[in-house]
């Protein structure tokens, strides 16, 4: 409707224009990241999912994803704030798949973190351990159904009452590419009190010297 309305050149003023095409913009982001999840669910259910691991700066990666989802950041007002922990080792990982887990984690802390959102995201290093972890200060999460939002296509009560969009299984797809890495994620969180997934990835090396 709105690339109709641009097409035929029926806009009130150059304001009404520009927040068209901000419209179609915001859509066809949401519509390709909805088809990247599909493709990449329906790899893993087909067993067809591989990843090209290699050793790799996994804070490299986080600073330009965070990077490429900032657009997205800025324009729904949100605060991010990111965390590198210095001088942290090279893994062995797949830089497409962290990219997504990282895309999936934003975009859900983006949707259910609340008005004047805040969120952060920080990657430490432990003994042969990296942690990778996304907090917001939105509603929370039930006790109850903390264990299953890594199920694929569970939804939240909230989420239901919002009537969000997305597919469902966007954490599913966290999951599986932290499991393939050798990792696990998990959820801390409490209703009224936001959350904190974070993940955790195996296999670290300090870089030589």
């Amino acid at each position: 409707m709105f690339g109709e309305l641009l097409a035929l050149g029926k806009l009130r003023s150059p304001e009404k224009g520009k927040e068209y095409a901000d419209i179609i913009t915001r859509e066809a982001e949401r519509l390709t990241h909805l088809i990247d999840n599909v493709l990449d669910f329906s790899r893993i259910e087909r067993g067809k999912a591989a990843y090209d691991a290699k050793m790799s700066d996994l804070a490299e990666v986080v600073a330009r994803a965070v990077d490429l989802f900032r657009h997205r950041i800025e324009r729904e007002g949100v605060t991010l704030k990111t965390i590198l922990d210095d001088h942290l080792p090279e893994t062995l990982l797949d830089e497409n798949g962290m990219t997504l887990v990282l895309f999936n984690l934003l975009d859900n802390a983006v949707k259910y973190g609340g008005e004047h959102a805040e969120i952060t995201v920080r990657l430490q290093s432990g003994p042969g351990v990296l942690r990778l972890s996304v907090t917001d200060n939105g509603p929370g999460i039930q006790r109850d159904e903390q264990r299953r939002i890594f199920e694929r296509f569970y939804r939240t009560r909230a989420a239901r009452g919002k009537h969000a969009r997305g597919s469902g299984i966007g954490l599913s797809l966290v999951k599986h590419i932290a499991e393939a890495h050798g990792g696990r994620v998990t959820v801390d969180s409490e209703p009224g009190r936001g959350r904190h997934l974070h993940g955790d990835h195996t296999g670290a090396r300090r870089r030589p010297g």
